[in-house]
């Protein structure tokens, strides 16, 4: 009887010892896993982290590349108006018996005219 009772004991121990090996060996798998996760996310944070700077990055160069292309063809409009209204100043022909009058009123309104196609032109490009 004492031996069956010293089996049952040492069956008992052993069955406890099992489980609790097993239970550490779970444990030790969870944890393990949960710290991969954990390393995972963090990993993937900050490379989205990374990525919104660069994509912040871009969007500022993009942005100062379109107002430098606009400010160039700004400065290619002004500048061929510009030399229309120059060969419309120096070309353009009057008669040499007019009245002086006539010559102001002339160049006003010729002046006049190349402003207001330059303020038109220049206001059309920048809406």
């Amino acid at each position: 009887m004492i031996i069956a009772l010293l089996g049952l004991a040492g069956g008992t121990v052993g069955a406890v010892y099992s489980w609790a090996t097993s239970v550490y060996s779970y444990n030790r798998e969870a944890w393990m896993t949960d710290i991969q996760i954990l390393q995972n996310h963090d990993y993937q944070y900050d490379n989205l982290q990374i990525a919104t700077h660069n994509m912040s990055r871009e969007q500022v160069r993009d942005r100062t590349q379109a107002a430098i292309t606009k400010l160039n063809n700004y400065i290619l409009v002004t500048t061929l108006i510009i030399a229309l209204a120059a060969e419309m100043l120096v070309e353009g022909n009057i008669d040499k018996d007019c009245a002086d009058f006539v010559l102001n009123v002339y160049m006003l309104a010729l002046g006049s005219a190349v402003l207001y196609l330059a303020l038109g032109a220049l206001f059309g490009v920048a809406a």
